[in-house]
């Protein structure tokens, strides 16, 4: 199903710019393309702004949604918006309060689906947002925002190889270090061919906390991760996940949405891996 945002009441009720070419891909390549993970699902929409992808979560035929916004102008207008366009009242439910203290307090098998749309770069809490939703269980998680630049960081993975190689000898009985030139030589290819010495970044900043859209920590604090970061979290805890390749969605016109052209923003989609076994097994066995 089309999902359109032309003349819709959140062309009104956004503190930031905004723009229908913008919403309507977001849309598109994130929810719609995505139906198995909204039709006839519970959906968590987490930093909900004023309800728009909870609407298009609703337009895509999810069973109720819930979203959850530190701000409380931005929940007003998502009730007032969702009452304008006539969805039910029993779809629909709208909290304030912080997403982080939300996810700690919160059930685990409340939701089917989570949707982290453009929030992640200004928490400071990185790791534990991906712990908490790895706890409480949705089938699908749904990744969305800014990442930061990515780095070879080549000496600290020559190094975390070097203490790998350490340990292994003086600790668990392995083979002496060696570093002979050859020895050298094919410690680096270990490390630039083994993923297990990738590296991950979280670059920390601050930024205004009185924009429209910044943080709402009154430090202002940020932490961008890197994609290679983010992929690193979803593996240790246990989604199996794809990023989607923007590239690939036969985007016509990039007006407003050249972020995700030039790899600035990046889009996730991603299962817990034991749920994502189950589906396979059940279409298998279908």
């Amino acid at each position: 199903m089309k999902i359109l945002f032309d003349n819709s009441v959140f062309m009104d009720s956004s503190n930031v710019a905004v723009s229908t070419n913008r919403l309507n891909w977001r849309a598109e390549v994130l929810i719609s393309r995505n139906r198995e993970a909204f039709v006839g699902k519970r959906v968590l929409d987490l930093a909900s702004h004023d309800g728009r992808f909870s609407h298009a979560a609703l337009m895509c035929g999810a069973q109720h949604v819930t979203g959850v916004e530190a701000r409380q102008e931005h929940v007003e207008n998502a009730r007032k918006n969702f009452a304008e366009l006539g969805h039910s009242e029993h779809s629909y439910s709208f909290i304030r309060g912080d997403l982080v203290t939300f996810l700690r307090e919160l059930e685990p098998d409340r939701f089917d689906t989570v949707l982290l749309f453009g929030v992640l770069a200004h928490l400071i809490e990185t790791v534990e947002v991906f712990r908490e939703i790895k706890r409480v269980a949705p089938t699908h998680f749904i990744l969305d925002g800014w990442q930061a630049k990515e780095k070879l960081n080549l000496v600290e993975r020559i190094r975390n190889h070097k203490v790998t190689e350490y340990v292994t000898a003086t600790q668990q009985g392995g083979p002496p270090v060696r570093n002979t030139l050859t020895h050298k030589l094919m410690r680096y290819w270990d490390v630039f061919r083994n993923p297990a010495y990738k590296t991950g970044s979280l670059i920390f900043l601050y930024e205004d906390a009185d924009a429209a859209g910044a943080t709402i920590r009154k430090s202002g604090l940020m932490a961008w991760p890197s994609g290679s970061l983010i992929e690193m979290l979803f593996e240790h805890f246990g989604f199996v996940v794809h990023q989607v390749d923007w590239h690939a969605q036969g985007v016509g016109n990039w007006t407003d949405i050249g972020d995700y052209r030039s790899g600035d923003r990046a889009s996730w989609v991603a299962q817990l891996r034991h749920r994502a076994s189950q589906d396979h097994e059940f279409s298998s066995a279908s």
